[in-house]
């Protein structure tokens, strides 16, 4: 009598909807924010050949981080959806490329965080003290990241992503509160230089409407990532949105350095305008008087023939060089205000 066949016990089939769909989805979007970035890269080096070696390294830097996570990325959903589709083994396990993600929109992000931390560095006086704190916390989001890379390289596991709450739920608090703080701190600098001009306060005001929403949008993606992988820790829906958050950082990165032109230009033609209208004003009102010399006393040698009186043309000078020193002031303020969030 022959031995029964061994039983096979299926293999649980996952969700792709929630699993590798919707990284599938995350990939594409990362790959029209690549798009976007890469753009804006080219039109920076284009458009600012003058700016220091520091903040050119800075923007190749972060591009090159960002290409790189978007290669492993690619390389992760290629490997589920067609090397081993229908391979249900395959899907269980985590792919190097798809741990290493992490990582590199740690490196990015700290990178970004590391720019505006300079900025708030020189326009607090080097506050080491503060700016020492935000950088230890920014740190602190990068060495988790690292460590959550490590440990899932370890087990090899995709399940292992909802495993490790404790360090996730780290990563995204602190991210999200130092972008929070680095947003406020650059708004009270920026609003720090308002003039009492009404077209510098609208300039000063529309940068710190940018400043503001650069830093919002990345701390709700954070926190809407958080809560994505609490709802579905066993899902990849988190993951997904992750895929984005790194280039939301260096895109506004590039937006900020790109916007400077801009401003810039609006800058010159309201202080302009501005100007030559009160330097007209003040040309056009001069002084004018008569000085009859009966007043004094004739000098030795003079004659009758000599005129009476003397015209003196006195020219409102102090007033042209106070309009021109508030004009100097007002300029001075403005380009604070975009050097805050530029360079």
């Amino acid at each position: 009598m022959s031995a029964p066949p061994p039983l096979c016990i299926p293999l649980p089939t996952p969700n792709l909807n929630s699993t590798y769909g919707a990284m599938l989805i995350g990939v594409l979007f990362s790959t029209f924010l690549q798009g976007v970035l890469t753009l804006q890269t080219v039109t920076y080096y284009d458009s600012y050949p003058k700016d220091p070696i520091s903040t050119k390294l800075v923007v190749a830097t972060v591009w090159c981080f960002d290409t790189f996570h978007l290669i492993l990325i690619a390389q992760s959903a290629y490997h589920y959806l067609i090397s081993n589709w229908g391979f249900l083994p395959a899907l269980l396990e985590s792919t190097w490329e798809l741990d290493l993600n992490v990582t590199f929109i740690g490196l990015s992000t700290f990178a970004c965080q590391l720019f505006f931390l300079k900025r708030i560095w020189v326009f607090s006086g080097r506050n080491w003290i503060m700016v020492g704190v935000l950088a230890a916390l920014c740190c602190v989001t990068l060495v988790v990241d690292i460590i959550v890379t490590v440990q899932i390289l370890e087990h090899r596991s995709v399940a292992e992503f909802g495993v490790q709450k404790t360090g996730i739920l780290v990563a995204f608090i602190s991210g999200a509160v130092a972008d929070v703080t680095i947003a406020s701190l650059l708004t009270f600098y920026i609003r720090r230089n308002r003039s009492g001009f009404e077209k510098t306060d609208s300039l000063i005001t529309l940068i710190v409407r940018y400043t503001v929403t650069t830093g919002v949008v990345t701390s709700l993606l954070g926190i809407f990532t958080l809560v994505a992988y609490f709802l579905s820790p066993d899902g990849l829906t988190f993951i997904a949105m992750h895929f984005c958050l790194g280039r939301l950082y260096t895109n506004a990165l590039l937006a900020t350095l790109n916007s400077r032109s801009k401003l810039r230009a609006t800058l010159e033609g309201t202080s302009n305008v501005q100007f030559d209208s009160s330097r007209k004003k003040d040309n056009s009102t001069n002084l004018s008087m008569s000085i009859p010399l009966s007043n004094f006393s004739s000098a030795p040698g003079m004659t009758d023939t000599q005129p009476s009186t003397v015209n003196v043309q006195v020219h409102k000078a102090t007033e042209v060089l106070q309009d021109q020193y508030i004009y100097n002031q007002k300029r001075s303020l403005e380009e604070n205000a975009i050097r805050v969030v530029g360079v």
